[in-house]
């Protein structure tokens, strides 16, 4: 009977344990959790809507875009590291900068004509990729790096 009790008992905490698991990886991968509109004005100073999941992109796990005044539009993405690591060596040889201090490897871009300027940085950390844009004329090197740095911390 004792027995009993203990494999009662165990099934529970076994799938509490599971669904913990679970959900921390899902919460790593989901790009729409990384950053609250209240982080993105804390760390960048831009008042945003709410995030809005996008379309599936492939070598993305997830994506996430919020739009802020005057076009500005940020954009995070989560991948894994293959998929990151790939990117990241096509802007390197595109001129990208490597950039210090952020997850274990990160290089930056200034955004183009077609994007009204911006900024975007792909990093790669302990647990995948990220890219993290701010497209438009307000996104800055100091901006993007900021909410990469608010990002890499979270996760």
């Amino acid at each position: 009977m004792r027995r009993a009790f203990l494999v009662l008992l165990a099934i529970p905490l076994f799938w509490a344990c599971a669904q913990g698991t679970s959900q921390a990886q899902t919460g790593a991968t989901d790009a729409c959790g990384l950053l609250s509109r209240a982080a993105i004005a804390k760390a960048a100073g831009l008042r945003v809507t709410r995030g809005k999941a996008g379309p599936p992109i492939a070598g993305s796990l997830s994506n996430c875009t919020w739009l802020g005044p005057k076009g500005v539009k940020i954009v995070v993405t989560v991948a894994d590291a293959a998929h990151m690591q790939v990117t990241m060596q096509s802007q390197i040889q595109s001129g990208a900068a490597q950039i210090s201090g952020i997850g274990t490897r990160a290089v930056g871009t200034a955004g183009n004509a077609e994007t009204e300027g911006g900024y975007n940085l792909s990093i790669l950390d302990a647990i995948g990729g990220v890219g993290v844009s701010i497209l438009g004329k307000d996104g800055t090197a100091e901006r993007a790096k900021a909410l990469a740095k608010a990002i890499v911390a979270r996760r």
